[in-house]
């Protein structure tokens, strides 16, 4: 995915128990349902209630933008499915190509988002349901254990995790500054086990920022693709070590958006060489930063999910599970483990070359 257009407490250590708040945010899903519900009814939604729908705890984010994209989509996306909107506005959603979607980001928002609000209206009272009667306090708190579990760690005790914001968008969630925001729907679908491993990879974001040089990572952009790469292997292999075709099949995407995650990863292996050579062709001043961005964001798509996750499962096949964990905020550590892998597995293996310009960019990086 594109870099600009990003669409991603109580903690328990063993006998530990901190009192931390932490806050669960389900403001937009009821100003969902009530603007849902009228339009079902036939019914117009007064400025009151659009009001009411924006000023919610996860929808504020977008009413804050400048570019209103993604507010407009979400509130278009609701008359299509929900109002009185012409057939010929959802044809035109999802008569959208893989092709497209591959190339355009908003293409792919648009179709992701019609096709979980269509699936959402199947369900609608069962969600609503789900909505009254589950302990979403409970899910954080295992999430949180179930991270522990994973880095076979003992946390940080003087981590505060962030508050959990719900909403009806995409099938996905997000890591911010300041919140993880989780789809409702893709919460709903899933089994407990599945809930859990995804909070708790949204988890593994947060926990992770404390042992970054943040700052550092975000003005570089070279920087934060790398770091991107690692950050979203290893946080995959809480969740979808079944591999993307069954997660996404699982969580109800659709087939086109399926295959293009699944040939993402299958291609890795070219996409690591072509960032190698991108890298190296940089760092002897032959092409300029602007360039060098634009194909950063064409080799690096879905925040660095696919090549991450394929990097990531060759080192723990390769039998270095320990120290990728060790190393968990180490961008070159885990390029590095992976080159161990790769010489293990006969599978393409990064330059000396590559490999001590990456240790000069990102020693900054980790503290």
């Amino acid at each position: 995915m594109n870099r600009i257009f990003a669409i991603g407490l109580l903690f328990l250590c063993a006998n530990i128990n901190l009192s931390i708040a932490q806050t669960i945010d389900l403001s937009s899903v009821d100003e969902f349902f009530k603007v849902t519900s009228t339009l079902k009814e036939g019914k117009e939604i007064s400025m009151e209630q659009w009001k009411a729908f924006d000023s919610s705890g996860s929808y504020d984010r977008y009413v804050k933008r400048k570019d209103q994209f993604v507010l407009n989509t979400i509130k278009n996306t609701i008359n299509i499915v929900f109002g009185k909107d012409t057939f010929a506005k959802k044809d035109s959603i999802l008569s959208i190509t893989q092709e497209e979607m591959k190339t355009d980001p908003k293409k792919m928002f648009k179709r992701g988002i019609l096709n979980n609000y269509l699936n959402i209206n199947t369900k609608y009272e069962s969600i609503k349901s789900f909505r009254e009667n589950y302990d979403f306090n409970s899910l954080v708190e295992k999430a949180k254990q179930r991270l522990r579990s994973f880095l076979g760690l003992s946390l940080d005790t003087t981590t505060q995790f962030k508050p959990v914001y719900f909403l009806f968008i995409t099938a996905d969630g997000k890591n911010t500054e300041d919140a993880i925001y989780v789809d409702f729907n893709l919460i709903y679908k899933e089994t407990e086990k599945q809930r859990i491993d995804f909070l708790a990879h949204e988890f593994f974001h947060n926990y992770r920022e404390k042992y970054e040089n943040h700052n550092f990572n975000y003005k570089n952009y070279m920087n934060h693709c790398v770091d991107m790469i690692q950050n979203e292997g290893i946080a995959d292999l809480i969740d979808k070590t079944e591999g993307y075709k069954k997660y996404f099949t699982d969580t109800g995407e659709s087939p086109e958006i399926t295959e293009i995650w699944e040939n993402l990863y299958h291609q890795a292996p070219n996409d690591l060489e072509r960032l190698q050579n991108l890298m190296l062709k940089y760092s002897k001043n032959d092409m300029s930063e602007k360039d060098m961005e634009n194909e950063l964001d064409d080799i690096i798509r879905f925040n660095g999910h696919p090549i991450g996750l394929f990097m990531a499962g060759h080192i723990v096949s390769a039998g270095y599970k320990n120290e990728l964990l060790i190393s968990f905020y180490n961008p070159y550590e885990f390029f590095n483990l992976y080159n161990k892998a790769a010489k293990k597995q006969h599978i393409f293996q990064l330059s000396n070359e590559f490999m001590d310009y990456l240790k000069g960019l990102t020693k900054e990086y980790y503290r």
